[in-house]
């Protein structure tokens, strides 16, 4: 008896699960039910999550990206990622995310330019060389003792490379002058070698007395132990006398900072290391909701309020006057020096619309032709079937390259992209319409159809209000599917340089770049449009199964 009883508590939960997938069957609408199948597919569901991220990143790429997409800053050209700090370099105190500007910097060996961070002093407390009184100086700011405005600071370097041998004694190669320089590598503040001790504060700015450099001492540059510096220096002409002879086991470079000059309208104020008191090291804060480069909002509202940024640098010699973006580059820079970050979301919105538009206009095609050749037969049939085997007889990536190569070379960015649409558009309508006209010519022959057309209704009538509405489900499914071919399709075009130019954005354009094998190894960054295509065409096809299998009747319980 008791076992018996156990089975039937057993029996309980199951029951009652039938009962509630009864209940759903019989009260819940279509929409409710295929929304309940949905929601059961976790892959498909992240991936409309996914999807609809995208998407609205794509409509509000204006408001998400720190920099404009279109401008170009050549002498940030393949720059790497910025780093973002949330500790002061030189207190170790935890601050705000912040960042610093690059400069680039030649290898003497092998002549390679690299990006190396770099701050600049843009706020001065020094003795005023001719009063001996304190004076600060602010970049951009107006200065009451000099009734200007500074418009820029620069430095003058004195570098020295020197051979050290295995006894540890240096021998002078060569002394030359950097003049005018805007920026200052953060390695000659931040080596534990160029630092005189703790740093202290005075009126809210950096003590110069903590850095070697800011003091007037030599500091270490670079110290180079490679064979090849070594032999280099060695079978040079200029500094072979002085070297071949000795073991040398590295190449040193030391700077010395000799002069600063302060530029008001006329001539500069010159400081040396001896007239410094205390200085401002300048970051460049990320800063939420800030003002940066105009745009227009959905095209209509004027605005300049964005996600994140950092302002835009004062000084002139990297001071863009056509833009008021600072530079900030999330995922690096291209060619141009343009913003990765920004491009892809603006590529984006041709990357991402160009599948809906492309469906839009191929499944209208296929579906009124297909409906039509299904309904009417005959001739109509004939001439439409034989025309879309002509077109699938045809490879598609030949004829998509000819009709590309085909277009002119002057049409805007925005012609040229409708243009692609229209494209790849009209090679996919034949396999639409085949299918189409098949499941009309099935739907015909049901009672349904026939008492329609046995009452007199018209073939419109009958072919948009009865059988057009039954392949609705299939169409809807085909369509999810088909969306990454477009995308692919416009990807595969731009990247050979038939499809979207310059200075366009699409992430087969920006992918584009990478074509170049140095560029590839060298700068892996210009490969994340691929990144996002994957992820795109990847969430398209999980969303395509999940809406299958939603809209299979024995998924809904019909």
């Amino acid at each position: 008896m008791r076992k018996k009883q156990k089975n039937n508590l057993k029996d309980i939960p199951q029951n009652t699960q039938n009962d509630e997938e009864l209940f759903e069957r019989e009260f819940m609408s279509t929409p409710a039910l295929i929304w309940r199948a949905l929601r059961r597919h976790k892959l498909g569901m992240i991936s409309l999550v996914v999807l609809i991220i995208l998407y609205l990143l794509a409509i509000f790429a204006d408001f998400v990206s720190p920099m404009n997409p279109f401008n170009n800053h050549i002498q940030y050209r393949f720059a790497p990622p910025s780093t973002i700090y949330r500790k002061d370099l030189f207190t170790g105190e935890r601050v705000g995310p912040h960042t610093y500007l690059y400069m680039s910097e030649r290898d003497p060996i092998t002549y390679q330019s690299d990006y190396v961070e770099a701050t600049h002093l843009d706020i001065i407390k020094a003795r005023d060389p001719e009063t001996g009184d304190l004076i600060t100086f602010e970049l951009g700011e107006y200065n009451p003792t000099y009734n200007a405005t500074v418009s820029d600071i620069t430095y003058t370097f004195k570098n020295t490379i020197m051979a050290k041998t295995a006894d540890g004694e240096y021998v002078e190669l060569a002394t030359s002058r950097k003049y005018d320089q805007n920026l200052i590598p953060l390695s000659y503040f931040t080596k534990e070698e160029n630092l005189n001790g703790p740093v202290s504060f005075e009126d809210g700015l950096y003590d110069v007395n903590f850095s070697k450099l800011l003091s007037g001492d030599t500091i270490v540059v670079k110290e180079d132990n490679r064979s090849m510096a070594i032999n280099t220096y060695k079978s040079d002409y200029r500094y072979a006398p002085k070297i071949r002879n000795q073991e040398i086991i590295s190449v040193d470079t030391f700077a010395t900072l000799e002069e600063i000059n302060v530029y008001f309208d006329f001539m500069p104020v010159v400081l040396t290391p001896s007239d410094l008191r205390a200085v401002n090291l300048k970051n460049y804060p990320i800063e939420f909701f800030i003002r940066s480069w105009d745009y227009k909002l959905f095209g209509i509202i004027p605005t300049n309020l964005h996600l994140f940024g950092v302002e835009k640098t004062k000084l002139p010699s990297l001071s863009d006057y056509f833009s008021n973006d600072g530079i900030l580059y999330v995922w690096g820079s291209d060619q141009y020096g343009r913003d990765i970050f920004s491009r892809i979301f603006f590529a984006s919105r041709i990357s991402l619309s160009i599948g809906l538009i492309g469906i839009l206009l191929t499944f209208t095609i296929g579906i009124f032709l297909g409906g039509l050749a299904g309904y009417f037969g005959g001739w109509v049939d004939e001439v439409t079937m034989r025309f879309t085997e002509i077109l699938m007889s045809i490879p598609s990536l030949y004829l998509i390259l000819t009709l590309s190569a085909v277009l002119p070379t002057g049409i805007s960015p925005e012609i040229r992209y409708l243009l692609i649409v229209v494209i790849l558009s009209f090679i996919g309508w034949p396999g639409m319409t085949r299918v189409i006209r098949g499941m009309t010519m099935g739907l015909k022959q049901t009672e349904f159809v026939q008492a329609a057309i046995a009452l007199g209704y018209p073939p419109r009538k009958v072919i948009w209000n009865h059988l057009l509405p039954n392949t609705y489900t299939y169409v809807i499914v085909s369509a999810t599917l088909s969306i990454p071919g477009y995308i692919l399709g416009e990807a595969s075009l731009s990247f050979l340089g038939v499809g979207v130019t310059e200075p366009g954005a699409s992430w087969g354009l920006m992918l584009s770049q990478a074509q170049d094998i140095q560029v590839l190894t060298s700068y892996p960054w210009v490969l994340l449009p691929g990144l996002f295509i994957i992820i795109t065409v990847l969430a398209f096809n999980l969303f395509g199964d999940a809406i299958r299998d939603a809209l299979d009747p024995r998924a809904l319980g019909l």
